[in-house]
């Protein structure tokens, strides 16, 4: 009877540690407040559903995410399950660190609680409790519209990403754009030339993708319908390779591993861009819940794809204005995009906020829908398929550019929208900013321009640095890159920005080589060599030139060559000034001249260098004429 007490008590404190456990929740490693209110029944232990403080409904499931800290702490990983009444599901296969966790039936703790108990006792790098967002669309209007005002807009001429003329410089050849979504319906006529054979479908984890709806085929028309076939319509990259990445966006506890997968697969893949047309609703239901495993996958296609340079991630902003979708608005380097009409005014439901990037068309815009059909339909879905298909027009036209390169330009070429006032802002380096369209509205155009001039970055070539006149060298194709200057010790620094500095010779004696350094925040050093001040040279030796049969410095009168030796290193045709003696002399070169003497007669050569700072000392030598 005492046992039976004992074991009544503790199951009561365990019970009570569990609700207390179940308010918060670890993110980065930060205990993070979930506010929930009364719960409801649990029949089920590990599987249940909560109510948050907005009364909305969360489920939580009988999975759970742990990361290791190190590739052999999985016998650790074992152990502490095993303790915790949980089996290992599986290794991500995509991301090794990470692995999925199943409660068994006999647990008396929740996913919340558990991963809260392994993140706890310090030994695991990360942990994720499988909240089951729900990604599926917010909205769609469909309507008669049947002009793609995105592209050229008839009726406002200044509201339009200018497509027309990008791509008269470019279609987006060579480009693969990945749309994760709910599938291409591949028999379409209107884009089926433009969809690769590589495909993934997330749920069931295997090639090749699965069509599950017409969103993600409306979304890929924007991107890559065809051009100049004589049907429908076009999308913004007529000439880029679509990868589908089919998900239904049905809600289950594994749908935050089955997005980070796709995000995965793509990168490995070769995905140069990802389209991301789903979010959580603006946090309506989930508040400030967060799957570290999809952010692990996020962080890794930015950092790692495209051989290091990036994938490029469009998310849309979402259609429950105000608030932004997650995860779009988890990295700084994700692409956020909102909406506009075709009046150039924001959506009503586009989200907006500190997070918003740019805008793009994305209401009654017309693409295509299963069955050789077209549709229109709105939605930030809409927009965010536009500024992945300029994307891909830049990459085209400029392979080699980095994901913040590509973003960069993005958003630095937007155009202005006139119902706006944009302003400077601390965070948004790259041109003025709005929060409810962010740098404005895309400009497919002005970027493929840019795109086509931002080459590696080069400095001005120059030859001689004086001491009483300044020189300027200009840092050709920099945008945004804060630099940082440096000069050699015969030289100073006047002034300097981030695309120029201005120098001289340190003093009125400052001679020799000198240099110049652009030191570029991402570690890359730009360097330029040039001669500081007048010519100071005593080494050069006057010869006659090997080739003629005198060996000693016996002259004929005759034509000779006559050279100069160790000659110094920035010698150009017009540096040296030549003085001969009774003699018939022709043009100087960079090596030396031809001379004729005119007398039986001991004659004397000299030559000085010189350059636009004056001249230096005379070399002499004299030679015997026989």
């Amino acid at each position: 009877m005492k046992q039976k007490i004992i074991i009544t008590t503790l199951f009561l404190i365990l019970f009570t540690d569990l609700i207390a456990q179940d308010t918060y929740y670890y993110y980065k490693g930060k205990k993070t407040n979930i506010s929930l209110s009364e719960q409801s029944s649990r029949k089920n232990k590990v599987s249940y559903s909560i109510n948050l403080s907005n009364n909305k409904s969360l489920n939580i499931s009988d999975i759970f995410y742990i990361k290791l800290k190190k590739e052999n702490d999985l016998k650790l990983l074992r152990a502490v399950a095993k303790k915790n009444n949980a089996v290992i599901v599986h290794q991500n296969k995509f991301m090794p660190l990470w692995y999925k966790l199943k409660l068994l039936s006999n647990a008396n703790k929740s996913s919340v609680e558990i991963s809260n108990e392994f993140y706890e006792t310090g030994n695991f790098a990360n942990v994720d409790p499988a909240f089951i967002f729900n990604f599926n669309e917010s909205s769609t209007n469909d309507s008669n519209f049947a002009d793609l005002w995105g592209l050229q807009n008839s009726t406002n001429p200044d509201v339009d990403i200018n497509a027309c003329d990008a791509w008269t410089i470019t279609q987006g050849e060579g480009v693969n754009v990945a749309v994760l979504d709910t599938g291409i319906d591949i028999a379409h006529d209107d884009i089926n030339d433009n969809v690769s054979p590589l495909s993934y479908d997330t749920q069931s984890a295997s090639s090749p993708a699965i069509f599950k709806g017409n969103h993600g085929m409306h979304v890929s028309g924007i991107i890559a319908a065809e051009k100049d076939n004589n049907l429908q319509v076009v999308g913004v990259a007529p000439k880029s390779k679509l990868i589908s990445l089919s998900h239904d966006f049905s809600v289950s506890p594994s749908i935050s591993e089955e997005m980070a997968n796709g995000i995965n697969w793509a990168v490995q893949n070769g995905a140069d861009i990802i389209n991301n047309s789903w979010g959580d609703q603006g946090g309506i239901f989930y508040n400030n819940l967060h799957s570290a495993l999809l952010e692990d996958a996020i962080i890794n296609a930015i950092k790692n794809g495209r051989n290091g340079l990036g994938t490029i991630l469009v998310f849309c902003s979402g259609n429950r204005a105000p608030n932004i979708d997650y995860p779009g608005n988890f990295h700084d380097d994700a692409l956020v995009v909102g909406s506009i009409n075709s009046s150039g005014v924001k959506a009503e439901s586009s989200a907006y906020g500190s997070d918003l990037d740019i805008v793009a068309p994305g209401v009654e815009i017309l693409s295509t829908v299963t069955g050789q059909r077209i549709d229109s339909r709105s939605g930030t879905s809409m927009a965010a398929p536009h500024v992945s298909g300029i994307a891909a027009l830049i990459l085209s036209i400029n392979p080699s550019l980095t994901v913040k390169e590509v973003n960069t330009i993005i958003e630095s070429t937007a155009q202005k929208l006139e119902n706006y006032t944009y302003d400077n802002n601390q965070g948004r380096p790259y041109g003025t900013w709005n929060e409810e369209v962010g740098y404005g509205l895309v400009d497919a155009y002005a970027a493929v321009k840019m795109a086509k001039e931002y080459n590696a970055l080069t400095l001005d070539d120059i030859n001689i640095v004086c001491y009483d006149t300044e020189k300027l060298i200009n840092l050709k194709n920099n945008h945004n890159s804060s630099i940082q200057w440096k000069a050699s010790s015969n030289v100073t620094i006047i002034s300097s920005t981030n695309n120029s500095v201005k120098i001289k010779a340190a003093t009125s004696t400052s001679y020799g080589k000198g240099w110049v350094r652009a030191i570029i925040n991402d570690g890359a050093i730009l360097q330029e060599d040039f001669e500081v001040g007048t010519p100071q040279y005593d080494q050069g030796k006057i010869e006659i030139h090997p080739r003629h049969e005198n060996s000693s410095n016996l002259l004929l009168k005759k034509w000779t060559r006559i050279r100069l030796t160790k000659a110094w290193p920035y010698q150009r045709k017009n540096d040296w000034e030549w003085n001969v003696e009774h003699s018939m002399v022709k043009p100087s070169t960079s090596k030396g001249i031809a001379i004729r003497p005119l007398k039986l007669r001991s004659i004397e050569i000299k030559a000085r260098r010189k350059n636009e700072c004056g001249c230096g000392a005379w070399i002499s030598n004299s030679f015997e004429v026989k």
